[in-house]
């Protein structure tokens, strides 16, 4: 049977991935143990140390789905979608940094312990704190707001490489562009550079990106789309293996040094691309066990809310909760029972400050968005 066209269907399962990706975000930047002392603490870190893992699949995910919406509508004017794009993203950024810089500051309600650098903060107003963050000491105010500008610079210069290709012909555009990432990283830490900047400068990260658009455009190329359904469970076979062999070498892909960066953040931009692929075109695959986790209504609901977990969770945790430990007399070495603890009841708080979020402040912006209809697909 001849599948539907890519732009008519929606996937869940993706829902529930990008649910998956915040989650491990989030648990990974609210461990307070950095270095282990107990069996205890060793496995706690053991399971949430390779969280940073998960802003790769959202880099993925990114390029697959933005990928997609641009070759649906290739041709047709980039208004609509630079206004979604807009109305989705700056109203929670942007009221995030006037609430944490501006007004809490003007109110005298920071802790003394929350760091700031003014000359830091001034880019993160136009989305390049990535390209600066790497070079400054301290954590700043809002240290994860470097993949926050990678995808926003993603965003505004990919369409127009995109432009009126094919899909075949963006496959190999992709293709080309990924190969970036690993030679920048590599480049860069053979001279000597940061390691933060192979983390952090946008070309180092374009891999996972670009691997996630190839993806999108590969299952729209006509030749292609049935042989990919047909193929679709050795598509996640594939990323399975690419996964277990990329570990091998990365020491289960640690964060910094010279394999772990320039051969694993590669590695799992190929995985993941390969199982955001699996998941799209096959039915099968995704009503498997691991799909019908992803197609859980709870994890769903997670990635629903991902963007305002990842924007709010660091602030939360820096100017509520490190203050409140202190309070109550916690510090370094913090108890695992107590990191475990956190760990929990940060990340539902984090939720629940998304969801607020989102129902009393970012809906009245994504309103708007009717204004902006996706461009409809042409026909090829």
């Amino acid at each position: 049977m001849t599948p539907a066209p890519a732009s008519e269907r929606r996937i869940d399962a993706l829902d529930g991935l990008r649910g998956l990706a915040a989650l491990t975000v989030v648990m990974h930047n609210l461990l307070l143990i950095q270095t282990p002392t107990g069996p205890g603490s060793h496995l706690l870190v053991a399971l949430l140390d390779r969280g940073w893992i998960g802003v790769q699949l959202f880099f993925v995910l990114s390029g697959f789905l933005i990928t997609g919406i641009l070759l649906d509508a290739r041709g047709q004017a980039l208004t609509h979608f630079f206004a979604r794009r807009v109305l989705r993203i700056f109203p929670l950024y942007y009221g995030t940094l006037l609430v944490v810089l501006v007004l809490l500051p003007t109110l005298g309600a920071l802790p003394a312990s929350f760091h700031r650098d003014p000359a830091h903060e001034a880019w993160f107003w136009v989305y390049l704190s990535n390209w600066i963050g790497p070079y400054f000491q301290g954590a700043g105010p809002f240290p994860h707001f470097w993949s926050l500008a990678v995808e926003e610079q993603f965003y505004l210069l990919w369409p127009f490489l995109v432009g009126r290709r094919t899909p075949h012909q963006v496959v190999l555009l992709s293709l080309a562009v990924a190969a970036l990432g690993p030679l920048s990283r590599a480049l860069l830490l053979g001279l000597g550079q940061p390691e933060q900047t192979a983390y952090q400068f946008t070309v180092c990260r374009i891999d996972g990106l670009a691997l996630g658009a190839a993806a999108a455009a590969a299952w729209r190329v006509d030749a292609w789309s049935e042989r990919l359904v047909v193929h679709a469970p050795r598509l996640a076979a594939a990323a399975a293996l690419v996964l277990l062999l990329g570990a091998l070498p990365t020491h289960a892909y640690r964060i910094f040094g010279w394999w772990p960066q320039v051969l694993g953040y590669s590695a799992l931009a190929v995985a993941f691309a390969l199982g955001v692929l699996a998941i799209a075109v096959g039915r099968g695959v995704r009503e498997g066990l691991a799909g019908r986790v992803l197609c859980h209504p709870g994890l769903r609901r997670v990635g629903q809310y991902s963007y305002g977990m990842y924007v709010l969770h660091v602030p939360l945790h820096m100017i509520v909760g490190l203050p409140l430990l202190a309070r109550w007399g916690l510090a370094h070495p913090y108890p695992t029972a107590v990191a475990v603890a956190y760990v929990g009841v940060g990340t539902l708080v984090s939720y629940a400050l998304a969801v607020t979020s989102y129902h009393a402040f970012e809906i009245h912006f994504l309103r708007l968005k009717d204004r902006y209809p996706r461009a409809a697909p042409l026909a090829a």
